[in-house]
C-alpha cells in the first residue's frame, strides 16, 4: 500500500454552492473527495448531461476496482471573500434541458480566496494501476495544476510519499499527530476529514460537518475496534526532525454505502 499526502493551494477564487442563505451562496471549508477525483482526472463523466443527476457510483466504481482512494481535503489555512455577480439567464437551445441549478442568475457568493491551503491523502493498493492515469502519475512525482468549482478556479498540487505504512488492528482514533522528535510520546493532534459514505465501519463518536453534499463528511472519529493504517511522514525543518503520524481507517472505498434519495427511502 502506497499512501501520499497531497497539499493543495488555491491560485484563484474557488466557489461551490454549499449553503444557500437567501441570495448569499457560501462555499464550505473543505474540498469534497468526489470533486477531487474528477478534477484529478481519475473519475470521468460525459461532457453533456440531459438531466442534472450525477452518477457517482458508476463514475467512481472503476477506482474501487483499481484500489485507488482519496480522502476529502481539510483546510490548513483558509480565508474568504464576498463577491457579487449579475448574469443573464441561460439561453442555450437545448430541448427538454432543465435550468442549471446551483448557479444563480444574481446574488452574492462567499468564495475561498487565493492562497488558501488544503491537505488530503491518497491510498494506492497497486502502484501499477497508475499507468492508466499518466497525468495523475506525473502529479505524484512533481507539481501539478487542477481547476475546481463553478468558476473553474486554478489550484496548485504537491504530493509527498509516506516513508512508512503499517497495517494495524484494534482501538484507534482517526487523527494526525505531529511530533518534534521520535522519542516524544505526545505531540500536537489535528483532525482528519473523512467521508461517512466511504468508511467500512461506523465510529462510536465523531464530529459531523453540516451541509456537505453530496455525502456527509465527518472529523475526529473514534473507533472501538477496526483495521487502520499507521502512516508516517518525515520532515526536516530548521534542523529539527518532525514526524507526522496519520491514523487512517483501512479499506475505505468510494460510495461504500449506496446513495439513496428520499423517494427511494419511502418505498
Amino acid at each position: 500500500m502506497d499512501i501520499y499526502r497531497g497539499k493543495l493551494e488555491t491560485m484563484d477564487y474557488i466557489f461551490f454552492a454549499t449553503t444557500e442563505r437567501g441570495k448569499v451562496y457560501e462555499t464550505g471549508a473543505y474540498i469534497h473527495n468526489y470533486a477531487l477525483s474528477y478534477a484529478l482526472g481519475l473519475a470521468k463523466s460525459p461532457y453533456f448531461h440531459q438531466l442534472q443527476k450525477p452518477k457517482y457510483q458508476e463514475d467512481l466504481e472503476p477506482l474501487n476496482q483499481l484500489g485507488i482512494y482519496l480522502t476529502p481535503a481539510r483546510p490548513l489555512e483558509i480565508s474568504y471573500r464576498l463577491i457579487q455577480w449579475n448574469t443573464i439567464q441561460e439561453v442555450y437551445g437545448f430541448p427538454k434541458k432543465e435550468r442549471n441549478i446551483g448557479y444563480p442568475d444574481w446574488g452574492f457568493a462567499r468564495v475561498i480566496r487565493p492562497g488558501s491551503t488544503f491537505e488530503f491523502y491518497v491510498a494506492i493498493a497497486n502502484p501499477n494501476c497508475l499507468a492508466k492515469f499518466p497525468n495523475f502519475e506525473n502529479f505524484l512525482t512533481g507539481k501539478g495544476y487542477i481547476r475546481l468549482g463553478k468558476f473553474m478556479g486554478k489550484s496548485c498540487l504537491r504530493f509527498k510519499k509516506a516513508e512508512k505504512v503499517e497495517d494495524k488492528e484494534g482501538k484507534f482514533d482517526a487523527r494526525i499527530t505531529k511530533k518534534r522528535e521520535r522519542k516524544e510520546k505526545q505531540g500536537r493532534t489535528e483532525s482528519l476529514l473523512l467521508n461517512w459514505r466511504d468508511i467500512p465501519v461506523d465510529p462510536i463518536i465523531c464530529d459531523i460537518y453540516p451541509s456537505t453534499l453530496p455525502t456527509r463528511l465527518i472529523a475526529n472519529p473514534k473507533y472501538k475496534f477496526g483495521k487502520y493504517y499507521l502512516v508516517e511522514f518525515e520532515e526536516t525543518d530548521k534542523e529539527i526532525e518532525k514526524i507526522a503520524q496519520v491514523f487512517l481507517p483501512a479499506n475505505m472505498s468510494f460510495v461504500a454505502r449506496s446513495l439513496t434519495t428520499k423517494k427511494s427511502r419511502k418505498k
